[in-house]
Formats: structure tokens, C-alpha cells, sequence
């Protein structure tokens, strides 16, 4: 009978161990990098891309409805290590403008990136704040 207790005590502390090892594993790795758009205009916001360096393809955004919100996870492309994140548009001349969200991010980096889209100006341009945590 001792023997069998002694068993049920092993699993029953492997099966602790492990559930708190799986917890653990999905609370450090399920953060992930986020973006957060605001509108704090009266104009919807549409064109706005995001660019990876490394990478030749552009991420389009939805538009924006005026006071809203976009949120989005930063998913980096699958060949990217290292390098830079840009949101870019253009105005009504056809310019192009483009901002760095991050200078600097890589595979595994965790931030948050929060842009808020002050104004836009009789040509396109906008007002834009960003603000990164790490």
C-alpha cells in the first residue's frame, strides 16, 4: 500500500509540475506586439501601410472611421530576424510620407506601438504621435 501511495504522490506532483510549466510557457509567450491606431480626426483615415524592412510586401490597413480605433498583433513576416517597421501613405499630390514605428525590432522583441492620428491637413498630411513600449 505504501508503495502505491508513494505513485500517487509522484504523479499527482508530475502533473503539477507540468501543468505549471505549461502556464508559465503560455504566459511568456503569448505576449505579443501590438499596434494601436487612433483617429482623433472628423475624416476617415484610408492607404495607410505598414513596410518590414527585409520584406517586399506591404501590409494595407482597413480604413479608419473618424474616433475609432484599429487594433492590431505585430506579426512579423516569416523571413524577417531583424530590422524596422514603417507606416507610410500618401497625400493628395501623391508623396509619399512614411514614419518609423520602430527603429529597431526583432524575431521575439515585445512592444507596443500606439499611434494617434492628430489631424489631417487640406493636403492629406497628417498630424501623427507614436508612442513605443517595451
Amino acid at each position: 500500500m505504501g508503495d502505491n501511495m508513494l505513485r500517487s504522490k509522484s504523479t499527482y506532483i508530475l502533473v503539477a509540475l507540468i501543468a505549471v510549466i505549461i502556464v508559465a510557457g503560455i504566459f511568456l509567450f503569448s505576449r505579443n506586439s501590438t499596434l494601436s491606431i487612433q483617429n482623433n480626426t472628423d475624416v476617415t483615415i484610408s492607404g495607410l501601410k505598414i513596410k518590414y524592412s527585409n520584406s517586399l510586401n506591404d501590409t494595407e490597413l482597413p480604413d479608419i472611421l473618424p474616433k475609432q480605433i484599429y487594433n492590431s498583433k505585430i506579426i512579423l513576416p516569416q523571413n524577417f530576424t531583424e530590422g524596422s517597421i514603417k507606416i507610410f501613405y500618401l497625400d493628395k499630390q501623391g508623396k509619399n510620407h512614411e514614419e518609423y514605428l520602430s527603429g529597431y525590432i526583432e524575431k521575439g522583441y515585445k512592444v507596443k506601438i500606439s499611434v494617434n492620428i492628430v489631424s489631417v491637413d487640406s493636403n492629406g498630411i497628417l498630424s501623427i504621435e507614436i508612442n513605443r513600449t517595451e
